[in-house]
């Protein structure tokens, strides 16, 4: 678990219901949605395994060549506009970057794409004929049927978890119907088996309720840190790759070591 609300009837505002359990620290308690709060409409018209799809793949080229054959399946075959079709990257800074093969690839099958606020103005977001493909702060209040999410295994874990999190749900949160989580290597395989899990308890939310310090635990860890934050553990994990670099190489032995300071590192460890 990554966040949680500080107040627990925010569940039942956003459409959950207690099934089994109760909302009590220390206590397990299972959530889902009913009817009312997440109608069916969907379902009844495509299966879940159509709507929502988590996929891992080994490079881009393989993840831009699966987008951009489903793109073209959809204008196609399934009746969709251009204006239906978003592409979200999760981080502004690589964005541009990274969707250069997924755009060669849409333009090899004459297929047009822009970079809302690149080729466009930021409030020019959809065109008639063209695929949106943005950054995850300009896809906030924009919608469409379906939406790609891409280098999703970004979001995955690491520092910052929390806002990391909260870009996820919001690419998720801009599809109206369809959903593509798509991403690179082992973390994405985080990802993916986090969503059968959910998938196989039928969307139900089943977990023991953490208490105020496991909260407490909960906004440390997960919280979203300074530059200054950053520098100073990017130096630590160095210092200590560095130290365990030389002793596996013999450069110096872990007696070298002050004690005292292993002993400290133990504790606070493995306390």
């Amino acid at each position: 678990m990554v966040q949680l609300f500080e107040d627990k009837k925010l569940w039942e505002d956003i459409g959950y219901t207690i099934k089994d359990g109760v909302i009590e620290d220390g206590k397990t308690v299972t959530l889902y949605r009913t009817e009312e709060t997440s109608p069916g409409f969907l379902e009844n018209h495509s299966s879940i395994e159509d709507l929502i799809q988590f996929r891992k793949f080994d490079n881009i080229i393989q993840e831009a060549n699966w987008i951009v054959e489903d793109i073209e399946n959809n204008l196609k075959n399934e009746e969709l506009k251009y204006q239906d079709i978003m592409i979200i990257h999760p981080d502004p800074k690589v964005t541009k970057s990274y969707v250069s093969q997924i755009r060669i690839m849409l333009m090899d099958k004459k297929i047009k794409s822009h970079i809302v606020g690149v080729q466009t103005t930021p409030d020019d977001f959809f065109q008639e004929e063209s695929i949106a493909i943005t950054q995850i702060y300009r896809a906030k209040g924009n919608e469409a049927a379906v939406v790609y999410l891409i280098n999703a295994d970004l979001c995955a874990k690491g520092i910052n978890l929390s806002r990391k999190r909260n870009i996820l749900f919001t690419a998720i949160t801009r599809s109206k119907a369809w959903v593509r989580v798509s991403g690179l290597g082992n973390d994405m395989d985080i990802l993916i088996n986090e969503y059968k899990r959910v998938k196989e308890n039928h969307f139900q939310l089943q977990f023991d309720y953490p208490n105020e310090v496991q909260r407490k635990n909960m906004r440390i860890i997960h919280r979203d840190m300074t530059q200054n934050e950053l520098r100073e553990i990017k130096k630590s994990n160095y210092s200590l790759e560095d130290i365990a670099s030389k002793i596996q190489k013999g450069e110096i032995r872990k007696e070298d070591l002050d004690m005292s300071v292993l002993n400290t590192l133990k504790d606070v460890l493995f306390r």
